[in-house]
C-alpha cells in the first residue's frame, strides 16, 4: 500500500446514498428485499408480477411500475469477506434495503445539475439524471439542492418549502 501523498484542506463531499442532513428522513413502512444486486444512491421500483405490485421487493428496472418506490440509502451493514477487494456500493440480492421516501441525500447525476431542477430516475437502471421527464426517465418528486457537473456529488431533496397553514 502506498503512503499518503495528498492532504485536502476541505471536507470531501458526501458519497452517493449518504444522508446530507442527519435524522431527517422518512422511509418505506417495511424494508423491501433487493430482488437483484442494487447500487446505493439510486432509485428503486417495486417489483410487478402479473400486474400485481409487490412493495416488499425492489428492483432497479421499472418494468410495469408507474412510480418509484424510493431512494436507496447507503447503510454500512454488509460484510465484505474479500479483504483485498476494493469494496462496492452495492447491496447484495436478497438483502434488506433502507429505502427513503423523503429526505436530503447525496447523489450522483448522469447529467449536469442546477439548483431547482427535477430529479429523474432512469426506468432502465434507477440512475439519476436531471431535467424534464420523458418515457425513460420518471419524475421522482425530488429536486436538486446543490449544483454539480456530471458524476460529481450533489444534494437532492424532496422536503418542500415551509408554507403557512390555510386560514392561519
Amino acid at each position: 500500500m502506498p503512503l499518503q501523498s495528498k492532504v485536502n484542506l476541505s471536507v470531501a463531499p458526501g458519497v452517493a446514498g449518504d444522508k446530507a442532513t442527519p435524522d431527517q428522513s422518512i422511509y418505506t413502512p417495511l424494508n423491501p428485499l433487493a430482488a437483484v444486486a442494487l447500487p446505493v444512491g439510486r432509485f428503486v421500483f417495486p417489483v410487478v408480477e402479473s400486474g400485481v405490485i409487490d412493495n416488499t421487493r425492489a428492483t432497479n428496472v421499472a418494468g410495469d411500475a408507474i412510480a418509484v418506490l424510493g431512494f436507496v440509502e447507503r447503510v454500512i451493514n454488509y460484510v465484505n469477506y474479500e479483504l483485498f477487494s476494493d469494496g462496492t456500493l452495492t447491496v447484495p440480492a436478497g438483502s434488506n434495503l433502507t429505502v427513503a421516501v423523503k429526505g436530503d441525500y447525496w447523489a450522483v447525476s448522469t447529467t449536469k445539475a442546477t439548483v431547482g431542477q427535477a430529479v429523474l430516475a432512469s426506468t432502465a437502471d434507477g440512475s439519476i439524471s436531471t431535467g424534464t421527464p420523458d418515457a425513460t426517465h420518471l419524475d421522482t418528486g425530488w429536486v436538486v439542492k446543490t449544483p454539480g457537473e456530471i458524476g460529481e456529488p450533489i444534494i437532492i431533496s424532496n422536503w418542500g418549502p415551509v408554507t403557512a397553514a390555510a386560514g392561519a
